[in-house]
């Protein structure tokens, strides 16, 4: 033990202790010594496909159209996996003659047309940023 305390007293020892001792506290602490919030992002999403047709009158895949959400664009420095995004709202803008699932590995993001629409139909997918705000797209379905 007295060993131990003895290379404290050389300089080099003591610098070589004194730098361990911050690296070590740094990894624990973080710069501040309070965590940091995360500055990544969403900024910009896109829906696939971007338009798509379906028939009313059709069978059960005929008259529906999946629809996947994307990160198209983040905050500079942030990374995200080119994956569908499975935290997205869907809606549409007529709920008269279409619906969309939010049943994830059921529904979630196919639009079933019901009956045939007077105009294109908006499918609009929206997710959390990750900043406290959301972030939109939107895609079209036209039911026939």
């Amino acid at each position: 033990m007295r060993e131990l305390f003895h290379c404290l007293y050389d300089p080099r020892m003591r610098k070589a202790a004194t730098g361990f001792a911050i690296m070590i506290c740094s990894l624990f602490l973080g710069c501040g010594g309070s965590p940091q919030a995360s500055s990544c992002a969403i900024t910009a999403i896109h829906i696939s496909p971007a338009s798509a047709t379906a028939d009313h009158t059709a069978s059960s895949s005929g008259n529906s159209q999946h629809f996947d959400a994307f990160v198209s664009s983040a905050a500079n420095g942030c990374s995200f996996t080119f994956n569908a995004l499975s935290n997205a709202t869907w809606t549409l803008s007529d709920t008269a003659n279409a619906e969309i699932g939010d049943q994830q590995n059921v529904n979630y993001g196919t639009a079933t047309c019901i009956n045939a629409a007077p105009a294109p139909i908006t499918v609009t997918a929206t997710v959390p940023a990750g900043n406290g705000s959301n972030v939109s797209a939107t895609a079209t379905l036209t039911c026939n």
